[in-house]
């Protein structure tokens, strides 16, 4: 079959570290650090942290929680990203694979040293590269609900290990009124100082007026997500005028609502290449809704989204967009 001659040598730009790990491999883990679950059956607990139906936006967020406390230490991250570089790089064809993750909800508050925590992490995916034939790299993510000093801060750390291994600056978090993208202007000029790229998650549940923000404010390279710039043609214009990449990510769309079936997802993405938005296709949290970069294009062509050239260039615009290159 033509289709599975080209899925291989596969990038993923948005994968977070909190859906990375297989859910068995997270139930171990948490047995190893001696933390409490509230579910003590396996099967049970495997349900707490997997999605097998479409649900809200705000629920899926919650999914992270639990994920975000099993990472909470220096060697669980080094234990995680060394098995989300390995796992991908078997399971779904990946050679280059961006990981992001907010190094504060893996400190346990402050308990944790945030340098120990972001060293451990850039550790094990560098093993992993040294395991396997893969390109890695991290993405340093700030948050919707810090204050604009904790999100300086992230931007620093980010900036400090810039040579070790982090490539970019990433924002996400659960939508909250009072944020606004004038908060984070500063950390992203930190961020840029050090030759880091910019990523933010905009225009998957917010709309194009925030996306307008975000393009003029920020300037990032990438955005997460960004569908919603389809309600406005001259917003589109701007991101193919301007080279920003879509990270779109079809199935957590659909998972999250964002987007309400296959059908509108093949409006979606057709209008964007109609008005030449350059895309790639990714997995955004593949063990929370059972995904992957692979699958996400198999899917994508059985529904008629994606004719094989478009899937062709898809893969190479997702080596070319890539971080880890720059």
């Amino acid at each position: 079959m033509e289709l599975d001659k080209i899925l291989h040598n596969l990038a993923d730009l948005h994968l977070h570290l909190g859906s990375a790990s297989p859910p068995h491999d997270l139930w171990e883990l948490a047995h190893n650090q001696g933390i409490r679950l509230e579910e003590k059956d396996y099967w049970k607990f495997i349900d707490s942290v997997t999605i097998s139906e479409n649900t809200s936006y705000d629920r899926y967020l919650d999914f992270f929680h639990l994920t975000e406390m099993i990472q909470s230490s220096s060697s669980a991250l080094e234990t995680v990203c060394h098995d989300a570089v390995s796992h991908f790089y078997r399971k779904a064809s990946l050679s280059l694979i961006e990981l992001r993750f907010n190094p504060m909800l893996r400190n346990k508050g402050g308990e944790q040293d945030l340098d120990k925590i972001i060293f451990s992490s850039i550790v094990g995916m560098k093993r992993a590269c040294l395991e396997y034939p893969v390109k890695a790299g991290i993405m340093l993510m700030m948050d919707r609900r810090f204050d604009q000093l904790k999100n300086e801060i992230v931007a620093q750390k980010a900036a400090r290990f810039r040579s070790e291994g982090i490539i970019g600056l990433d924002l996400a978090g659960p939508l909250d009124e009072k944020f606004k993208i004038d908060q984070v202007v500063e950390a992203v000029k930190i961020a840029k100082r050090a030759d880091l790229k910019i990523t933010i998650h905009t225009g998957e549940v917010t709309g194009p007026d925030e996306m307008w923000e975000v393009v003029t404010k920020l300037e990032p390279d990438r955005i997460g997500h960004g569908i919603r710039c389809v309600e406005d043609p001259k917003l589109m214009e701007h991101l193919a005028k301007n080279n920003i990449i879509l990270e779109v990510c079809p199935t957590s769309n659909i998972r999250t609502q964002a987007v309400k079936d296959w059908a509108e997802m093949k409006t979606v993405i057709r209008t964007l290449i109609k008005h030449e938005v350059p895309i790639t296709i990714n997995s955004d949290g593949p063990e929370l809704i059972q995904t992957d970069v692979r699958k996400e294009f198999i899917k994508l062509h059985q529904e008629g989204i994606l004719t094989i050239p478009e899937i062709k260039s898809a893969i190479e615009l997702s080596h070319k967009a890539s971080f880890i290159n720059s």
